[in-house]
């Protein structure tokens, strides 16, 4: 069956592959960052179905802020001119 927790994992998950997949373009990003979405849409999704829906919420709006946190920040330099 499916929840609301798991329709906000899989939008969070997809946000960040997307992103990771447009900046892969451009540079070659850390993948650290990446993983950290995708392990709080995991867990997020876990904890909304096993008891612990506040603060699974709370973790996939951490997620998302963070998501936006990368998505905002500038490509690197050392890309451009490699170009």
């Amino acid at each position: 069956m499916t929840s609301i927790y798991d329709i906000l994992s899989a939008f969070l998950f997809l946000a960040a592959a997307g992103l990771l997949a447009l900046r892969w373009r451009h540079e070659r990003p850390r993948l650290g960052s990446y993983a950290l979405i995708a392990l709080v849409s995991v867990v997020g999704s876990w904890l909304g179905h096993n008891g612990g829906g506040a603060a699974a919420v709370a973790l996939l709006i951490a997620g998302a802020f963070f998501t936006l946190h990368i998505a905002g920040q500038p490509f690197s330099d050392d890309a451009e001119e490699n170009s």
